[in-house]
């Protein structure tokens, strides 16, 4: 078992440094869309959103910013007029990622129907593995629904979706109210969650494997940021809201004991 004490910092975002700006597209991909050209209709969840570059901005924090639309906004999606548009970045073919120890510290958005979330996927799904069998580690889901709720997952051949292998605990506060450090430990042979300091959940390769299902994490994932709105897992949107944010300070990567390595592409 590696020494959670010996870190060693090997990436870092730092939003507030920028103070405002534009985020650097040589770090950041931006999704544009409904997810209709990637093959995934509503990105494959029946999402609502329509994905924008102009929906992400950095004012003192990174800002995904979620707004409802007007039927005239010229945005399309697979059910029409887009209602909603929102912003999705990610760091693949840019910056990878392997083993090692991810903490994000972000503070969640308000209103029911928000479906914010913080996670990674393996880097050869680039290369044609499809998803599940390239591996998901989401570090935090949440729900405006569940205002509360701590939720971390990994998802494979043969535990995706809703049954992917999964943990939920409730902050005492509600997400939005303040800033939150949410973070994942993960190491050859297990991966583990955690909630500012808190361990919440421990997931073991040797148990995965043992009940015969793969562990696809031992290879270069990609980091993935955005706040979706509707779809399967969020439910049905609050017909009153009007807007959210989901609100990024930093993003800091460690090695941990020599265990984590950083890719440049």
């Amino acid at each position: 078992m590696a020494d959670w004490s010996a870190q060693s910092l090997l990436w870092s975002e730092e939003f507030a440094d920028h103070h405002a700006g534009q985020l650097s597209e040589d770090t950041w991909n931006f999704d544009i869309g409904d997810g209709s050209s990637a093959g995934l209709v509503g990105w494959g969840n029946n999402e609502l959103e329509y994905y924008t570059k102009d929906s992400v901005s950095i004012n003192d924090s990174l800002i995904i910013t979620a707004e409802r639309i007007s039927a005239d906004s010229g945005l399309h999606c697979y059910y029409g007029p887009a209602q909603w548009k929102s912003g999705k970045i990610h760091t693949a073919r840019k910056i990878g990622f392997k083993h090692g120890r991810i903490e994000v510290q972000a503070k969640m958005p308000s209103g029911v129907g928000t479906w914010p979330a913080l996670w990674l996927l393996g880097a050869n799904l680039l290369d044609g593995i499809a998803w599940p069998h390239c591996g998901e580690i989401d570090i935090l889901e949440n729900t405006g629904a569940h205002p509360y709720q701590v939720q971390g997952t990994i998802h494979a051949d043969g535990y995706f979706g809703e049954n992917g292998l999964t943990k939920i605990i409730q902050s005492p506060d509600a997400l939005a109210d303040q800033f939150h450090t949410y973070a994942i430990n993960w190491t050859p042979d297990y991966i583990e969650w955690f909630f500012d300091d808190l361990s919440y959940n421990r997931i073991n390769r040797q148990d995965v494997e043992s009940s015969g299902k793969p562990w696809p994490f031992n290879q270069e994932f990609y980091l993935i940021m955005n706040l979706a709105i509707g779809g399967w897992f969020a439910g049905a949107v609050d017909e009153k809201l009007q807007r959210a944010e989901l609100q990024i300070n930093s993003i800091k990567y460690y090695s941990i004991d020599g265990v984590g390595e950083l890719v440049l592409h």
